[in-house]
């Protein structure tokens, strides 16, 4: 395969783009194909195919994923983690089909913590105009799970079996609430400074498959194989719990809270997409998730739409 590609309108172009052209990897070494980590950013000008030389996704010249950048139209751009990252195109450049004259770019990167992912969206800021940021922090970085008390003997055993369910408290994990409220207060500062550096900022919650419902409930016999539209995991590599899987759904619960805090004392436009994705009533809470986290690329048009519709009144102004 050539090892680069050379990208132009015509001859009439200013400048020709060198983009490298690569065999997409397995999924797990993509984000070391992709991600540098000197800057803590993408690798611009990236071209990843199949074996049929289709092209699945580009990382344009900004370094961001998404097509070369186009001056005719705005600029906005979705800062996030794998979720917005996502599959393919995934559905930040969906939208731009719903907001003529406007180009959205993913500013998605896989597993990046929030501290990293708002460094990036105000170094890009201050380098470049944006008509808009949307600002998903996602869920990295999730601590290890508090190791699980001890099990419980006598009538506290006796009370756990009449109740008939699943119980992680006290018997899963317990986190020190300190160290909770330390880590909360912490997303909430940084989060609070970074946003008087991102000027025409939207924030947007992280959705999960989890739900109240089902958060306490051996869920191992509904994962199964197959593509993205068919497959369901509980979350990458990590080996599930169910104690795991209440410490996650309390962690992105505690997050997502302090995001609406945040949009709300700072007078900032919120997308609630846990709210929209919220699977407690669905008959099937698989439907839009190919796990306990990630959107299945079959969601992503709704997903676009939702989106949009939280920000159209800003793409007016």
């Amino acid at each position: 395969m050539s090892p680069s590609l050379t990208q132009g309108p015509d001859v009439h172009a200013p400048a020709r783009i060198e983009k490298s052209v690569h065999l997409i990897p397995r999924d797990a070494a993509v984000k070391r194909l992709c991600f540098d980590e000197t800057s803590r950013m993408l690798r611009p000008n990236l071209v990843l195919v199949d074996r049929d030389g289709a092209v699945l996704f580009e990382i344009n010249e900004l370094g961001l994923k998404g097509a070369s950048r186009d001056p005719s139209r705005k600029l906005a751009i979705v800062w996030g983690d794998s979720v917005v990252f996502g599959i393919g195109w995934s559905w930040p450049q969906q939208i731009d089909h719903l907001a003529p004259g406007y180009q959205f770019l993913n500013g998605g990167i896989e597993a990046d913590p929030y501290d990293n992912i708002l460094r990036r969206a105000v170094s890009f800021n201050e380098q470049h105009a944006v008509a808009l940021n949307v600002v998903m922090l996602g869920w990295h970085p999730i601590p290890q799970p508090p190791q699980s008390a001890p099990p419980r003997r006598g009538l506290a055993q006796l009370y756990t079996i009449l109740r008939r369910r699943p119980s992680l408290r006290p018997d899963g994990p317990i986190e020190d609430p300190t160290e909770r409220d330390a880590r909360n207060r912490r997303f909430h500062d940084t989060l609070m400074k970074a946003l008087d550096h991102i000027p025409k900022v939207v924030l947007a919650t992280m959705p999960t498959a989890l739900n109240p419902r089902i958060v306490d409930t051996d869920l191992s016999s509904c994962f199964r194989g197959g593509g993205r539209e068919v497959a369901f995991t509980f979350a990458g590599d990590v080996v599930y719990s169910v104690a795991r899987q209440r410490f996650m759904f309390d962690y992105i619960m505690q997050r997502n809270e302090v995001v609406r805090q945040v949009a709300l004392a700072k007078g900032i436009t919120l997308i609630d997409l846990a709210v929209a994705f919220d699977t407690e009533h669905k008959a099937d809470f698989r439907d839009d998730f190919h796990d306990m986290l990630h959107l299945r690329p079959s969601a992503y048009q709704k997903t676009a739409a939702i989106v949009h519709r939280g920000i159209a009144a800003l793409l007016r102004t």
